[in-house]
């Protein structure tokens, strides 16, 4: 009788103790910063389980502290959560560390982040990239290997925030986008498994991001994908950027300034027609609307209109934007036709780098394609993706590479130089453009 009650009174305190450590609170990943301006942030973590959750930043200047103003979150049937919280009210040109509360403060003041300051014209620079392809499973030491170096490498370069062009996750099996909670999974587990070098890139400067096919579902996906409005949910859930109201603007796309350079991060997916003519859409009705408006309004020295796919090479081999003749055709009509001055398109998912050049009815359009971070380099001249009559010579790059795009100059007189660095970190290629060569002559 007497072993019969230990035993029982040992499983239920094997119970209690399981059960207890099943459900304690924890942080799982983060924090990612993403929007932030002179006065305002979003940071974003994942935890597990229930109580008193939040943030909080330290002013280091005022050593004051602030607490997040509002939030939103998603979860899963697992009891995960990803928080995002949004911090108002803050004062330009301070730095900001960031504390954690998972039922009880931590220190994770590694991490922080400065907001820009007031003035409209100053020196900084960004870095930008695409085609992060990070496994999680036995294909981790290829894909990435040794690769994943290049976000400490980028790291290094301290710029002032990063622009991810799309393939930024990678769904690479079918069982990674088939239903909400798998989606969550995959995103989850990149955050929390893969390696610190991505988790401290992250967090170590503002992230603006937009997707491509492999972070909205299978390859080559467009708007007929059926978990389109799910695959939205998540991502945004998971990247921490300030949308349009989603029922006037549904889709993965908004804009932000930074001194006197405006970014248009387009989403080339929810409204994309299939390739069956050049006559279909591309960002669709709803979104070239609010682009031409954004772009009329703007009066930014440079205008970056960032999209997934490559913009100017007609070379049909993968994806483009001149699959979609009519629409494209139409956006750079309006913008020669307009005089919008300062454009620059940025693009990715092509795995490899170029910047072209294009003359449309006397005004220069220019495209920077950065591809890829980690993902394996294309062998263009076998698949016959070589042959880009667009291209400026001497700035093609075809290995794992990240870009940096520096701005600096007198008002009127700004000049933008872009940089390609290899995984290494080393520079291979260098091209500079002055705003006065982004308008017509």
């Amino acid at each position: 009788m007497k072993k019969a009650t230990l035993s029982t009174l040992l499983f239920l305190l094997f119970f209690t103790l399981y059960s207890q450590k099943k459900e304690a609170s924890r942080l799982l990943a983060g924090p990612v910063i993403g929007n932030v301006t002179s006065t305002t942030a979003q940071v974003w973590i994942a935890y597990r389980g229930k109580g008193q959750n939040a943030l909080i930043l330290g002013d280091t200047a005022e050593k004051r502290v602030y607490y997040p103003t509002d939030y939103s979150y998603i979860n899963n049937k697992a009891g995960e959560v990803a928080l995002t919280m949004d911090f108002t009210g803050l004062k330009p040109g301070h730095i900001y560390n960031i504390l954690i509360s998972i039922q009880g403060w931590g220190a994770h003041t590694k991490y922080s982040f400065k907001t820009s300051s007031d003035s409209t014209y100053q020196d900084f620079n960004f870095l930008l990239g695409s085609c992060a392809l990070m496994n999680t499973d036995i294909l981790r030491g290829l894909f990435p290997g040794g690769s994943n170096w290049i976000f400490y490498r980028m790291k290094k370069k301290n710029g002032d925030f990063m622009v991810w062009l799309g393939d930024n996750v990678y769904y690479f099996y079918p069982h990674h986008y088939r239903s909400y909670e798998d989606m969550f999974k995959r995103q989850l587990k990149i955050r929390k498994v893969y390696n610190k070098k991505y988790r401290d890139f992250l967090g170590n400067q503002p992230n603006f991001s937009i997707w491509d096919d492999h972070d909205f579902g299978p390859n080559d996906a467009n708007k007929n994908f059926p978990l389109k409005d799910t695959s939205l949910l998540v991502y945004k859930g998971f990247w921490p950027n300030y949308y349009p109201d989603q029922k006037v603007f549904p889709g993965n796309y908004f804009n932000f300034r930074y001194h006197d350079a405006e970014f248009f991060m387009t989403d080339d997916r929810f409204y994309r027609d299939p390739e069956s003519d050049s006559t279909g859409d591309f960002l669709g009705e709803t979104q070239m609307v609010w682009l031409k408006n954004k772009l009329l309004m703007s009066d930014a020295s440079f205008k970056f209109i960032c999209v997934g796919s490559q913009v100017l090479n007609d070379n049909h081999f993968g994806e483009s934007y001149a699959r979609y003749k009519r629409e494209r055709d139409d956006l750079f009509d309006f913008i020669s036709h307009n005089n919008i001055k300062g454009v620059m398109f940025l693009t990715g998912d092509k795995h490899y780098s170029e910047i072209c050049k294009r003359d449309w009815n006397g005004f220069p359009l220019y495209d920077f394609t950065c591809s890829p971070l980690t993902s394996p380099a294309l062998p263009r001249r076998i698949f016959g993706a070589y042959h880009n009559p667009w291209r400026i010579k001497g700035t093609d790059y075809p290995l794992k590479n990240f870009g940096r795009i520096s701005i600096s100059g007198e008002k009127g007189n700004r000049e933008m130089k872009i940089e390609i660095f290899g995984r290494g970190g080393y520079k291979k290629r260098e091209y500079s453009i002055n705003q006065n060569d982004l308008k017509r002559k």
